[in-house]
């Protein structure tokens, strides 16, 4: 009576234990990097190419730091700035530097500061969500992307709002729209050399560089590349186009390992500059060498992403080299709230999963002998949350669908380890 006691708590308590954590999943502020220390995503290198610009998490706190181009004399920049800075770019006599701003709901705007992090200066208004943005070649104009604040998080289908592009006037603070085409995503922003050319790279399928001209007002594909194309940025003189794209020896084994590759636009000759089998991005040609620099997301896909940062001859004839940088170290440890988020993560939702099932299943065999009943319960939950995956995707959003399935698969995967468990108890375990 008293096992059977231990039991039926065991189960409950694991029940409970499932529940707390689905609920904690849902209900919680899911930031990865809120304890997080380690570089951010986007980075920029000065004109004469002495100098790195670029986001770093400290305690889950995104600053703009400036460093020197072998990454030494690390000082961080944006000391008064509330919210995550990110994103940083310089002007193009280098004494400037523009970065955006992410508040609480997500919504980024343009901060413009000299070089040594003085005279901060808020561009634009919370009712535009900026992407990206590069200065004019006088300095005096900045080119954005941005989408209304308002549209921010719909789902696809609720809004026909999207992506254009923009100006704001530095000294009168004028903002003005200089595309009306509600785009899905714009990426990459650049400008050429002569500051007559905008390029950005455009999302359908994959992704498509465009160069807008700021004196015809029009927008004109550039550089086709067959295959998928990601992080596209072309060089200042447009004669070179960089990106990343999926090799396909990581295509064949699955991995799906992002590689640099580089095309000159006039001969439209490909050449692959990495071979890291991990994932490359946000690459950033260098002004006065024959070099680009990109960050390596090693543990690609996991969340919080850990970069390095690297560079590489555009000969592509020698190996990148880590550009190892001078960073400042976390004093925290987070040992409660750490392990308060593991003992409630996803993956522990699974483990506590299991353990009700075998709970359920000593229960079964102490008091009918249907070991299996459970296991055969928890494979039939698992075929109807796959089935209602796409009930829920063709009814809602497709996203919401796909990660039902995900559930569904992971339900099913747990469900045969129960049928194992239940064959090992009923096989070699007498009755009781």
């Amino acid at each position: 009576m008293k096992k059977q006691r231990i039991l039926i708590i065991f189960t409950v308590v694991s029940l409970l234990l499932m529940f707390g954590s689905i609920l904690y999943q849902t209900l919680q502020d899911r930031d990865p990097y809120r304890f997080y220390t380690g570089l951010g995503q986007e980075f920029d290198i000065a004109p004469d190419d002495s100098q790195l610009a670029f986001s770093y998490f400290l305690d889950g706190h995104e600053a703009i730091y400036m460093s020197n181009l072998d990454g030494s004399n690390v000082t961080r920049l944006s000391e008064k700035i509330e919210g995550r800075s990110h994103s940083p770019k310089f002007s193009h006599d280098g004494e400037e530097l523009l970065f955006l701003s992410e508040d609480d709901q997500g919504i980024q705007t343009i901060t413009v500061m000299n070089h040594d992090g003085s005279d901060a200066n808020r561009l634009t208004l919370d009712g535009l969500h900026v992407t990206d943005a590069v200065f004019a070649s006088d300095n005096e104009t900045i080119y954005f992307t941005a989408m209304l604040a308002s549209e921010v998080g719909k789902l696809e289908g609720e809004t026909k709002e999207g992506y254009d592009l923009y100006q704001v006037d530095r000294e009168s603070g004028q903002i003005e729209q200089l595309t009306d085409k509600d785009h899905f995503s714009m990426n990459n922003l650049s400008i050429s050399t002569d500051g007559e050319t905008l390029y950005y790279g455009l999302f359908e399928s994959n992704e498509q560089p465009v160069a807008y001209s700021l004196e015809k007002k029009t927008e004109t594909p550039v550089a086709q590349v067959s295959g998928d194309m990601y992080s596209s940025v072309f060089s200042e003189d447009g004669s070179l186009l960089a990106y990343t794209a999926v090799t396909e020896q990581s295509k064949n084994s699955s991995l799906f390992h992002y590689e640099l590759f580089i095309k000159n636009v006039e001969s439209n000759k490909v050449k692959q500059l990495t071979d890291l089998q991990a994932n490359v991005q946000s690459p950033v040609f260098l002004h006065k060498t024959d070099h680009i620099a990109f960050l390596q997301y090693e543990n690609w896909p996991e969340e919080p992403e850990y970069f390095q940062l690297m560079s590489v001859s555009l000969e592509g004839d020698v190996k990148p080299e880590l550009i190892d940088l001078e960073l400042p170290v976390s004093s925290e440890t987070y040992i409660i709230p750490k392990t308060i988020d593991f003992l409630l993560s996803e993956q522990a939702i699974a483990v506590y999963y299991v353990l009700f099932f075998v709970g359920l299943i000593l229960v079964a065999k102490r008091r009918s002998g249907r070991v299996y009943l459970p296991s055969l319960i928890s494979l039939a939950l698992s075929v109807l949350t796959f089935v209602g995956s796409f009930v829920v995707g063709f009814l809602t959003n497709p996203w919401y669908g796909i990660g039902l399935s995900i559930v569904a698969i992971t339900m099913f995967v747990c469900s045969l380890f129960l049928i194992m468990v239940s064959f090992i108890i009923k096989r070699f375990t007498g009755k009781s």
